[in-house]
C-alpha cells in the first residue's frame, strides 16, 4: 500500500503544480490584457486633451480677431460721430 499512497501523493502534487502553473499563466495573460486596455484608454484621453487644446487655441485666435475688428469699428464709429457733430455745430 505504501507505493499506492506515494503515487497518489505524487499525482496530487503534480495536479496541484499543474493547476498552479495554469492559474499563473491565466492571471499573467489577464494582467497583460488589462495593461493594454489601460494604455489604450490613457492614449485616447491624451488625444482628446490634444483636440480640446487645439479647439481652445482656435477659439482664442478667433476671439482675438473679433476684438481687432471691434476695435476698428469703434474707431470708424467715433470718426463718423465726430464728423456728424462737427457739421451740426459749425
Amino acid at each position: 500500500m505504501e507505493y499506492y499512497e506515494g503515487a497518489a501523493i505524487a499525482c496530487c502534487l503534480a495536479m496541484l503544480g499543474g493547476m498552479w502553473m495554469f492559474l499563473q499563466r491565466l492571471i499573467s495573460s489577464k494582467l497583460k490584457e488589462l495593461y493594454e486596455i489601460t494604455v489604450k484608454l490613457i492614449e485616447r484621453h491624451n488625444q482628446s486633451d490634444t483636440h480640446a487644446d487645439r479647439r481652445h487655441e482656435q477659439i482664442v485666435e478667433k476671439v482675438d480677431e473679433l476684438e481687432g475688428q471691434i476695435s476698428q469699428l469703434r474707431e470708424k464709429v467715433s470718426f463718423l460721430q465726430g464728423r456728424i457733430n462737427g457739421k451740426t455745430s459749425g
